[in-house]
């Protein structure tokens, strides 16, 4: 059963910003079509849009208004609101400000999720932890998104259990390696030297009220991509907030080329340095890069942190 529009106080806001993405963003949209939720669990989708010139909400100049007007009919209990146009830390903010839920999921307008997420963050949301669904990589979506560009939301969820599954030859998921770490720290594999590392914007969620408490994103960084999420999350974990990992709330990401992104990335991982100056952000060059890798980043935070030991002693 598809999650119905109700009335009354909502259980569970999801926030999502968009910003010129129509086609992809009918892909979430249809997986939001299909959520199965417990009664009584209410969901709202707060839709950001973040590409509406002059502040209006759904005027993107690309078919963004279109793909709202489809799922506004009944499909998801949608709201959009209009974006800040500040960056996705802004976005994200004012999506939550406008949510009415006390917990939130943050989610991608490029995420490919199972009918039971929502209701797998709801499951696994307490006071003092953010939670955290593990994603993949697409490198095909490209193809997959033309393929499905007219697909029913029924049929989208069935292409995407298809992919989880490995039985469509042509597309392969990955994980990349800021999702190799997390799962690895959180499953014991590897020394958890960053416990907060989980906070992955894309898929994340947490209850309102650890969001405000440490002053929701950091809109300091501004226009430029990466790092926010995870600053964000760095704070959380001062706070008491401990990372969950649940393979349960999982999403497939549609990988799409930014030609700019390790540039615009390491503008942001310059600030997050300057910010919180400790081992485990200093290296993260090791870990958030082309050649990302989960045990050089290991390894050299634990040297770090060692070396201050015997420093300090």
């Amino acid at each position: 059963m598809t999650a119905p529009i109700v009335a009354g106080r909502p259980t569970i806001s999801v926030i999502v910003p968009t910003r010129n993405k129509a086609p992809r963003l009918r892909l979430t949209l249809a997986c939001l079509a299909q959520q199965r939720l417990p009664d009584p669990a209410r969901m709202e989708v707060v839709l950001v849009d973040d590409g509406a010139p002059d502040n209006t909400a759904g005027n993107t100049g690309d078919d963004t208004a279109d793909v709202i007007a489809e799922f506004a009919r009944g499909l998801v209990p949608l709201r959009v609101v209009s974006g800040p146009r500040a960056g996705r830390a802004a976005a994200r903010n004012t999506g939550a400000e406008h949510s009415w839920a006390d917990y939130l999921v943050f989610l991608d307008d490029d995420i490919l999720i199972g009918p039971d997420f929502v209701a797998a963050h709801l499951a696994a949301a307490r006071p003092h932890q953010f939670v955290h669904g593990p994603l993949r990589e697409l490198a095909t979506a490209e193809r997959l998104v033309t393929d499905l560009a007219n697909a029913s939301p029924a049929e989208v969820t069935a292409r995407r259990d298809e992919l989880v599954a490995g039985t469509v030859k042509r597309h392969r998921l990955f994980a990349n390696a800021l999702e190799r770490a997390v799962e690895a720290m959180a499953t014991g594999q590897v020394p958890d030297v960053a416990p907060w590392l989980g906070s992955v914007g894309a898929n994340v969620g947490m209850h309102r009220a650890a969001w405000r408490a440490v002053g929701g994103f950091d809109e300091g960084f501004g226009t430029t991509w990466g790092c926010e999420d995870l600053e964000l999350g760095l704070r959380l974990y001062r706070s008491g907030v401990r990372r969950a990992f649940d393979t349960r709330a999982s999403g497939i990401h549609l990988t799409h080329r930014r030609p700019d992104r390790w540039h615009q990335h390491d503008v942001n991982l310059d600030r997050f340095r300057r910010i919180h100056p400790i081992a485990a952000v200093l290296h993260l060059h090791r870990l958030l890069g082309p050649d990302g890798d989960v045990h050089r980043y290991v390894a050299a935070v634990t040297e770090t942190q060692s070396a201050d030991l015997d420093v300090s002693a």
